[in-house]
Protein backbone atom coordinates (compact mmCIF):
# COMPACT_ATOMS: atom_id res chain seq x y z
CA UNK A 1 0.00 0.00 0.00
CA UNK A 2 2.92 2.40 0.77
CA UNK A 3 3.71 2.27 -3.04
CA UNK A 4 0.26 3.35 -4.08
CA UNK A 5 0.21 6.22 -1.14
CA UNK A 6 3.13 7.89 -2.68
CA UNK A 7 2.19 7.28 -6.25
CA UNK A 8 -2.04 7.48 -6.20
CA UNK A 9 -3.87 8.40 -3.08
CA UNK A 10 -1.49 11.18 -1.50
CA UNK A 11 -1.59 13.41 -5.67
CA UNK A 12 -5.56 12.45 -5.80
CA UNK A 13 -6.24 13.52 -1.63
CA UNK A 14 -4.31 16.78 -2.82
CA UNK A 15 -6.30 17.04 -6.17
CA UNK A 16 -9.49 16.67 -4.95
CA UNK A 17 -9.02 18.02 -1.16
CA UNK A 18 -9.73 15.28 0.71
CA UNK A 19 -9.99 16.07 4.62
CA UNK A 20 -10.76 13.12 6.27
CA UNK A 21 -9.52 9.30 5.90
CA UNK A 22 -10.66 5.93 7.54
CA UNK A 23 -7.83 3.23 7.25
CA UNK A 24 -8.85 -0.44 7.49
CA UNK A 25 -5.45 -1.96 8.35
CA UNK A 26 -2.70 -0.01 9.23
CA UNK A 27 0.29 -2.44 10.53
CA UNK A 28 3.01 0.17 11.26
CA UNK A 29 1.81 2.95 9.81
CA UNK A 30 4.08 3.37 6.75
CA UNK A 31 1.26 3.96 4.32
CA UNK A 32 -0.92 6.12 6.58
CA UNK A 33 1.81 8.40 7.79
CA UNK A 34 2.92 10.56 4.40
CA UNK A 35 -1.11 11.62 4.72
CA UNK A 36 -1.09 12.46 8.39
CA UNK A 37 1.91 14.05 7.25
CA UNK A 38 0.00 16.50 4.83
CA UNK A 39 -0.64 18.00 7.85
CA UNK A 40 -4.83 19.03 7.56
CA UNK A 41 -6.14 15.17 6.76
CA UNK A 42 -8.26 13.84 9.68
CA UNK A 43 -7.43 9.69 10.19
CA UNK A 44 -9.13 6.95 11.29
CA UNK A 45 -7.47 3.76 12.20
CA UNK A 46 -8.96 0.49 12.16
CA UNK A 47 -6.58 -2.02 13.34
CA UNK A 48 -6.39 -4.86 15.82
CA UNK A 49 -3.16 -5.07 15.87
CA UNK A 50 -1.39 -1.46 15.01
CA UNK A 51 1.66 -1.57 16.17
CA UNK A 52 2.90 2.51 15.39
CA UNK A 53 1.57 4.88 18.15
CA UNK A 54 0.73 7.43 15.72
CA UNK A 55 -2.01 8.54 17.96
CA UNK A 56 0.79 10.16 20.64
CA UNK A 57 2.44 11.31 17.91
CA UNK A 58 -0.14 13.23 15.87
CA UNK A 59 -3.33 13.85 18.80
CA UNK A 60 -6.54 14.81 17.72
CA UNK A 61 -6.25 14.12 14.23
CA UNK A 62 -6.26 10.15 14.49
CA UNK A 63 -8.41 7.84 16.22
CA UNK A 64 -7.30 4.61 16.53
CA UNK A 65 -10.54 1.31 16.42
CA UNK A 66 -8.42 -1.83 17.64
CA UNK A 67 -10.56 -4.25 16.72
CA UNK A 68 -11.39 -5.96 14.09
CA UNK A 69 -12.91 -4.52 11.03
CA UNK A 70 -16.61 -6.18 11.03
CA UNK A 71 -17.09 -5.53 14.65
CA UNK A 72 -16.07 -1.80 14.80
CA UNK A 73 -17.39 -0.33 11.08
CA UNK A 74 -20.91 -0.74 12.35
CA UNK A 75 -20.12 1.30 15.96
CA UNK A 76 -18.43 4.02 13.95
CA UNK A 77 -20.97 7.68 13.78
CA UNK A 78 -18.04 9.71 11.30
CA UNK A 79 -18.07 9.14 7.88
CA UNK A 80 -15.01 9.90 5.15
CA UNK A 81 -13.93 11.49 2.25
CA UNK A 82 -11.42 8.42 1.67
CA UNK A 83 -11.81 4.81 2.95
CA UNK A 84 -8.88 2.28 2.37
CA UNK A 85 -9.31 -1.27 2.47
CA UNK A 86 -5.82 -3.11 3.55
CA UNK A 87 -6.65 -5.61 6.25
CA UNK A 88 -8.04 -9.51 6.22
CA UNK A 89 -7.54 -10.69 2.84
CA UNK A 90 -10.70 -12.49 2.18
CA UNK A 91 -13.91 -12.49 0.38
CA UNK A 92 -15.77 -12.41 4.11
CA UNK A 93 -14.21 -9.52 5.34
CA UNK A 94 -14.04 -7.71 2.15
CA UNK A 95 -17.86 -7.76 1.13
CA UNK A 96 -18.87 -7.27 4.08
CA UNK A 97 -16.68 -3.72 4.65
CA UNK A 98 -17.75 -2.86 1.57
CA UNK A 99 -21.90 -3.52 2.79
CA UNK A 100 -21.23 -1.89 5.89
CA UNK A 101 -19.87 1.13 4.43
CA UNK A 102 -22.46 1.46 2.05
CA UNK A 103 -25.25 0.58 5.21
CA UNK A 104 -23.89 2.56 7.55
CA UNK A 105 -23.20 5.96 5.43
CA UNK A 106 -19.53 6.20 6.21
CA UNK A 107 -18.36 7.49 2.86
CA UNK A 108 -18.93 11.10 1.70
CA UNK A 109 -20.47 11.90 -1.26
CA UNK A 110 -17.76 12.13 -3.79
CA UNK A 111 -15.36 10.25 -1.69
CA UNK A 112 -13.12 6.89 -2.41
CA UNK A 113 -12.89 3.80 -1.73
CA UNK A 114 -9.45 2.28 -2.19
CA UNK A 115 -8.94 -1.86 -1.91
CA UNK A 116 -5.30 -3.06 -1.93
CA UNK A 117 -4.72 -6.30 -2.59
CA UNK A 118 -6.68 -7.25 -5.95
CA UNK A 119 -4.17 -8.67 -7.85
CA UNK A 120 -2.23 -12.13 -7.40
CA UNK A 121 -1.60 -13.11 -4.83
CA UNK A 122 -5.22 -12.59 -3.21
CA UNK A 123 -7.21 -11.07 -5.55
CA UNK A 124 -8.93 -14.62 -6.36
CA UNK A 125 -7.25 -16.66 -3.41
CA UNK A 126 -8.46 -16.29 0.33
CA UNK A 127 -6.04 -15.32 3.51
CA UNK A 128 -6.91 -15.48 7.16
CA UNK A 129 -5.31 -13.82 9.66
CA UNK A 130 -7.44 -15.23 12.32
CA UNK A 131 -9.33 -18.11 10.46
CA UNK A 132 -11.64 -18.65 13.57
CA UNK A 133 -13.17 -15.10 13.34
CA UNK A 134 -14.64 -16.16 9.93
CA UNK A 135 -17.70 -17.85 9.88
CA UNK A 136 -16.98 -21.85 8.53
CA UNK A 137 -19.71 -21.44 5.81
CA UNK A 138 -17.42 -18.40 4.12
CA UNK A 139 -14.29 -20.15 5.08
CA UNK A 140 -12.62 -21.87 2.46
CA UNK A 141 -10.15 -25.04 2.97
CA UNK A 142 -6.83 -23.07 4.21
CA UNK A 143 -3.09 -24.53 5.39
CA UNK A 144 0.29 -22.47 6.31
CA UNK A 145 1.90 -23.15 3.17
CA UNK A 146 3.35 -20.70 0.71
CA UNK A 147 2.09 -19.55 -2.66
CA UNK A 148 3.69 -20.05 -6.36
CA UNK A 149 2.73 -17.69 -9.29
CA UNK A 150 1.08 -20.07 -11.61
CA UNK A 151 0.64 -22.74 -9.20
CA UNK A 152 -3.50 -22.88 -8.44
CA UNK A 153 -2.85 -25.22 -5.12
CA UNK A 154 -0.30 -24.37 -2.55
CA UNK A 155 3.21 -25.84 -2.54
CA UNK A 156 4.63 -28.05 0.26
CA UNK A 157 7.78 -25.66 0.49
CA UNK A 158 8.95 -22.28 0.53
CA UNK A 159 6.35 -19.85 -1.95
CA UNK A 160 5.14 -16.76 -0.87
CA UNK A 161 3.60 -15.71 2.76
CA UNK A 162 4.26 -19.31 4.03
CA UNK A 163 3.38 -18.54 7.41
CA UNK A 164 0.06 -17.10 6.72
CA UNK A 165 -3.49 -19.07 6.52
CA UNK A 166 -3.91 -19.38 2.55
CA UNK A 167 -6.59 -20.90 0.95
CA UNK A 168 -5.77 -24.37 -0.51
CA UNK A 169 -7.10 -23.33 -4.09
CA UNK A 170 -7.04 -20.47 -5.80
CA UNK A 171 -10.31 -19.05 -7.68
CA UNK A 172 -14.05 -20.06 -7.79
CA UNK A 173 -16.78 -18.73 -5.69
CA UNK A 174 -16.36 -16.17 -2.58
CA UNK A 175 -12.69 -16.77 -2.76
CA UNK A 176 -10.24 -13.57 -2.75
CA UNK A 177 -10.16 -9.70 -2.32
CA UNK A 178 -11.20 -9.10 -5.94
CA UNK A 179 -14.24 -11.59 -5.99
CA UNK A 180 -14.97 -9.63 -3.30
CA UNK A 181 -15.41 -6.55 -4.68
CA UNK A 182 -16.88 -7.67 -8.02
CA UNK A 183 -19.75 -9.64 -6.23
CA UNK A 184 -20.56 -6.15 -4.54
CA UNK A 185 -20.65 -4.74 -7.54
CA UNK A 186 -23.08 -7.41 -9.08
CA UNK A 187 -25.22 -6.95 -6.39
CA UNK A 188 -27.28 -3.50 -8.01
CA UNK A 189 -24.47 -1.24 -7.02
CA UNK A 190 -24.20 0.41 -10.15
CA UNK A 191 -23.35 3.61 -9.03
CA UNK A 192 -19.24 2.61 -8.69
CA UNK A 193 -16.46 3.02 -11.18
CA UNK A 194 -13.76 0.56 -10.36
CA UNK A 195 -10.68 1.41 -11.81
CA UNK A 196 -7.89 -1.07 -11.55
CA UNK A 197 -4.31 -1.01 -11.35
CA UNK A 198 -2.09 -4.25 -11.31
CA UNK A 199 1.08 -3.18 -9.93
CA UNK A 200 2.22 -4.10 -6.79
CA UNK A 201 0.08 -6.46 -5.60
CA UNK A 202 -2.89 -5.11 -7.22
CA UNK A 203 -4.79 -1.83 -6.36
CA UNK A 204 -8.24 -0.89 -6.89
CA UNK A 205 -10.61 2.48 -6.50
CA UNK A 206 -14.24 2.61 -6.25
CA UNK A 207 -15.54 5.99 -7.61
CA UNK A 208 -19.01 7.11 -7.55
CA UNK A 209 -21.09 7.92 -10.53
CA UNK A 210 -23.28 10.23 -9.52
CA UNK A 211 -20.77 13.52 -10.36
CA UNK A 212 -19.70 14.62 -13.45
CA UNK A 213 -16.33 15.07 -11.94
CA UNK A 214 -15.96 11.39 -10.64
CA UNK A 215 -16.54 10.50 -14.57
CA UNK A 216 -13.61 12.48 -15.76
CA UNK A 217 -11.90 11.49 -12.69
CA UNK A 218 -12.14 7.72 -13.82
CA UNK A 219 -11.53 8.15 -17.08
CA UNK A 220 -8.17 10.34 -15.46
CA UNK A 221 -7.17 7.30 -13.73
CA UNK A 222 -7.99 5.15 -16.27
CA UNK A 223 -5.87 6.88 -19.02
CA UNK A 224 -3.36 8.84 -16.74
CA UNK A 225 -1.99 7.52 -13.69
CA UNK A 226 -3.09 4.29 -14.11
CA UNK A 227 -1.18 4.08 -17.25
CA UNK A 228 0.03 0.58 -17.59
CA UNK A 229 3.73 0.22 -17.31
CA UNK A 230 6.48 -2.44 -16.13
CA UNK A 231 7.92 -2.36 -12.98
CA UNK A 232 11.83 -2.63 -12.82
CA UNK A 233 12.65 -5.74 -11.20
CA UNK A 234 15.36 -3.50 -8.82
CA UNK A 235 12.40 -1.18 -7.59
CA UNK A 236 9.91 -4.17 -7.42
CA UNK A 237 12.48 -6.16 -4.74
CA UNK A 238 13.04 -2.34 -2.65
CA UNK A 239 9.32 -2.02 -2.20
CA UNK A 240 9.20 -5.24 -1.04
CA UNK A 241 11.73 -4.16 1.19
CA UNK A 242 9.76 -0.78 2.67
CA UNK A 243 6.61 -2.63 2.80
CA UNK A 244 8.02 -5.52 5.05
CA UNK A 245 9.45 -3.07 7.57
CA UNK A 246 8.86 -2.73 11.19
CA UNK A 247 9.10 1.39 11.98
CA UNK A 248 7.72 4.13 9.52
CA UNK A 249 10.90 5.73 10.55
CA UNK A 250 13.21 2.62 8.87
CA UNK A 251 10.75 2.72 5.75
CA UNK A 252 11.09 6.18 5.14
CA UNK A 253 14.98 5.78 5.28
CA UNK A 254 15.17 3.24 2.71
CA UNK A 255 12.36 4.53 0.22
CA UNK A 256 14.71 7.53 0.13
CA UNK A 257 17.88 5.40 -0.08
CA UNK A 258 15.82 3.87 -3.09
CA UNK A 259 15.07 6.97 -4.10
CA UNK A 260 18.50 8.15 -4.58
CA UNK A 261 20.03 4.45 -6.13
CA UNK A 262 17.25 3.37 -8.53
CA UNK A 263 15.50 6.81 -9.68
Amino acid sequence: MLFFAEKITIPLIRRTNKKSVLEIGSSYGNSIRPILELGDVKVGIVDPCVDADLAAEFGERITLYRDLSLAVLPLINESYDCIFIDGDHNWFTVFNELRIIEERNLLNPGGMIFVHDIGWPYGRRDMYYQPEAIPAEFRNPHAQQGIQKGQRFLVAEGGFNSGHHNAIKEGGPRNGVLTAVEDYLKQGRQQYHFVKDWREFGFGILLNKSTHNDWKMANALRFGIFKQRSIDPLMHEWNKMIYGLRTSAAANHVRKLRDFVVR
